[in-house]
């Protein structure tokens, strides 16, 4: 005969079915955020124990038997707690969605429900709330009443978080926030005045599952948040890229280089050959940067360098005289940053001086570093001057050789003699690296 208990029975049964379906679903959810894949892990395991305990019970109960009597107590335990833990876990998930959400952390509420159903579950392992007669029936006792006035409490106190902060929330969230702690809260008061069929568990199941799909729509909104402004960031990057390759052409060294090349022509084909070649080298070297998310070989810069260097030795005319001096070749730096420091010097340092004069490039292997060395015999400046067109390209140098290699960059300037700019380049992040 098909009666209450077989129904109490083929419900509990169903609900661990979903609640297995809904610990595959979590998994599954590659893309969830980690605490919320965790809180809902743990909230569709107790779920499925009470559902499985009260199974178990109701399958025992009535029957004879040692096996029939520890399966009844163990089953109904089980129930309770894992009623209990679960309220906890949905108080501690209701908290979170509110804070996320910019609302206050409610800290001391999740702290008091946990401890407090650590308190239900130790009176369910005593047996406070049921008893078994001789005949293995299931009984509430006395203190019956306070397992469903806790699961009452705290879920109105939930309902009431969630109503008091439903502008932060959205429609969406609120509503499934609202069923999930309504829902219990009316079947806990009919299971309390109708005894036999498991209503708490039946909407327990299903108030779970509305709240899980709700947070799974909500992931699916993060990622495409998260995508877009990955996007977005990609964007800027790249924008950063091509300004700082249009800052290494400087107008007035283009007009320069093209003034010399113009004047060439007619004076010596073979040097204005020559010179628009090293021209289409020094464009083609800062095109070709914005390929470069990683370090380039110092050899690559230093070619590229001297190309510059070369250019501008031309077009002033003998002014200006560059040395070389590389006794270290097996590292990288960030594409441009040499060239960037080599143009502050001639373009700060030495093109203020009348009879022009020189700038060394000198690479070194140091015990734990390898250094990059821009010296020159201009005019010098004080810290105020680094707040200018100096500053600007310094300070750009001195971020891009913290971030891709890890460096740092030294500036020693003397008004009226020089200034000495050093990159510093660890070996663990210089050696090796490629574009």
């Amino acid at each position: 005969m098909f009666g209450v208990r077989e129904l109490n029975v083929a419900i509990e049964l169903w609900g661990v079915l979903f609640c297995l379906i809904g610990i595959v679903c979590v998994l599954l959810l590659a893309r969830t955020e980690r605490r919320y894949r965790n809180i809902f892990l743990m909230a569709f395991s107790m779920e499925l124990l009470a559902c499985a305990g009260d199974a178990v019970a109701g399958i025992f109960r009535g029957q004879d038997g040692g096996l029939a009597w520890v399966m009844t107590h163990v089953g109904n335990r089980v129930t309770f707690i894992g009623g209990f833990m679960l309220v906890a876990i949905i108080a501690f998930y209701v908290c979170a969605r509110v804070s996320e959400s910019g609302g206050p952390r409610y800290r001391s509420w999740s702290l008091a429900v946990g401890i407090a159903a650590i308190v239900m579950c130790v009176l369910a392992l005593i047996g406070a709330f049921f008893w078994i007669d001789d005949g293995n029936l299931y009984h509430r006792s006395d203190w019956y009443w306070i397992s469903q006035a806790f699961v009452f409490v705290v879920n109105v106190v939930n309902a009431g978080i969630v109503i008091r902060e439903r502008r932060r929330l959205g429609r969406g969230t609120l509503v499934c926030l609202l069923v999930y702690t309504i829902a219990p809260i009316a079947a806990s008061l009919v299971q309390t005045f109708v005894y036999g069929l498991n209503f708490a568990i039946l909407v327990g199941v299903g108030a779970l599952m509305v709240v899980f799909l709700e947070m799974w729509s909500y992931s699916a909104e993060l990622l495409v948040t998260r995508t877009e402004e990955l996007a977005a960031s990609r964007v800027e990057v790249s924008e950063s890229r091509i300004a700082v390759m249009v800052s290494q052409i400087q107008p007035h060294f283009l007009f320069n280089t093209l003034d010399t090349i113009y004047g060439l022509v007619d004076e010596d084909t073979e040097k204005a050959k020559a010179a628009i070649a090293s021209f289409s080298r020094y464009l083609r070297a800062n095109l070709d940067s914005l390929k470069h998310v990683k370090p380039v070989p110092i050899d690559n810069e230093l070619e590229h360098v001297r190309t510059y260097l070369e250019l501008e030795r031309m077009s002033d005319e003998g002014r200006l005289v560059y040395e070389l001096d590389i006794q270290d070749r097996g590292f990288s730096v960030p594409a441009l940053s040499v060239q960037t420091l080599a143009e502050n010097a001639v373009k700060h340092g030495l093109g203020e001086r009348e009879d022009g004069g020189r700038v060394i490039i000198r690479t070194r292997e140091q015990a734990t570093e390898h250094t990059v060395a821009v010296i020159d015999d201009g005019v010098g400046f004080d810290e105020a001057l680094l707040k200018g067109a100096a500053g600007v390209g310094i300070a750009n140098t001195r971020a891009r050789l913290a971030a891709m290699c890890g460096g740092t960059l030294d500036v020693t300037s003397v008004p009226g003699e020089g200034t000495t700019v050093v990159m510093h380049v660890p070996k663990s992040a210089g050696e090796g690296s490629r574009s």
